[in-house]
């Protein structure tokens, strides 16, 4: 640990527990084209991804052939009638790491393939926003995960190397991005098909033991 500097979080699916809050937003709006997506499919094609990546399967797998904002506007009111029934927690072990960090003096960011407005929305919820040194959203970048600009971005920002900066990813879009901008990586996520899939250099179940071993580190 003396040689990082900073840790670098992505948000939906490492930090904050939204990858389901978001797939039963996905799913349900999907019903109304007579197409199902399964849970699996989800984590493996869609997690980590922007819109326009999104958008795109959606056009080439599931055979959608709304405008893209048309079908997003449905999205959004299927994901707003969500915030009025649930919350989007932090992961298990999200609290515990961050505190941990910030006791050892060492800087945080949150890397993210949402928009700046979304991500500030679930950091002030879940009251941690202050935690971050930095925030780098797809509305800053030309060019989002699995592009390394992101990361990039990140690290001139805090002026700092990538040897001496920790990713922390769940999806392969977002692990890609990490390793081609340099940085160390650790991937999380609690299926095991889907951390096989990470291009990382070690790989967790959850953020519980991405701290045990960085106490030990």
């Amino acid at each position: 640990m003396d040689n990082i500097k900073a840790v670098l979080f992505d948000l939906d699916g490492t930090l904050i527990d939204s990858e389901w809050f978001y797939y039963k937003a996905y799913r349900s709006t999907l019903r109304l084209y007579g197409r199902e997506l399964k849970s699996e499919d989800w984590l493996k094609e869609f997690a980590g991804k922007t819109d326009g990546q999104t958008f795109g399967l959606l056009q080439d797998k599931y055979g959608v052939r709304d405008e893209k904002e048309v079908f997003f506007d449905k999205v959004r009111e299927f994901i707003k009638i969500q915030h009025e029934e649930e919350a989007v927690p932090l992961m298990p072990g999200a609290t515990d790491l961050i505190h941990y960090l910030w006791d050892q003096q060492v800087v945080m960011a949150v890397v993210t393939s949402s928009k700046r407005e979304v991500a500030n929305y679930h950091l002030d919820k879940n009251g941690v926003r202050h935690f971050f040194s930095a925030l780098i959203s797809r509305t800053e970048v030309q060019n989002p995960k699995p592009h390394p600009e992101p990361y990039q971005m990140c690290m001139e920002k805090l002026n700092v190397a990538p040897q001496h900066c920790l990713a922390l990813e769940d999806s392969p879009t977002g692990s890609a991005s990490a390793r081609s901008a340099g940085l160390t990586t650790f991937g999380i996520n609690t299926h095991e098909s889907i951390r096989k899939s990470l291009d990382a250099d070690r790989v967790f179940d959850n953020l519980h033991e991405v701290r045990e071993f960085l106490e030990n580190w």
